[in-house]
């Protein structure tokens, strides 16, 4: 089933990262204080992501999640998936003019997701195990 969900989400990427990249390049660049607040907010995503990446890098998925608490798990889903669309926002709507790009900005960025989908999997198996049995913070352990 996981395969499953990962072909999925890998398909809808093909089609969802080039929209999202076109309509932040051609629509949402123009509107200079829109553009100018949702840079903002994706370089601060990838910030705390470039940080939780670090964190479970240094630590390992089990004692991030037992440093940071019950907080880390949906904290970890949101800046996960919010890679990928806030690298495509980081890199169009930025000073340095790649919305003549935003076709590589959303190749990229669809690379980030799948990415991010084989990311989000290990560090849920590391910390529920495989099919949620098995992990440390599995239900049946509890």
């Amino acid at each position: 089933m996981e395969s499953l969900a990962i072909i999925l989400y890998s398909l809808a990427g093909l089609v969802a990262a080039p929209v999202f990249c076109f309509l932040m390049a051609r629509k949402v660049r123009e509107a200079q204080r829109i553009a100018r607040a949702l840079w903002y907010a994706a370089v601060s995503v990838l910030w705390l992501a470039a940080v939780e990446l670090l964190v479970v890098g240094v630590l390992g998925s089990v004692r991030a999640r037992g440093s940071v608490g019950p907080a880390f798990v949906p904290i970890h889903v949101l800046l996960t998936f919010s890679a990928a669309p806030a690298l495509a926002c980081a890199l169009l709507l930025g000073r340095r003019h790649l919305a003549n790009w935003w076709l590589a900005v959303a190749a990229t960025g669809w690379l980030v997701g799948v990415a991010a989908i084989f990311y989000q999997y290990g560090v849920m198996e590391a910390l529920y195990g495989v099919d949620g049995e098995g992990g440390p913070y599995a239900a049946s352990n509890g």
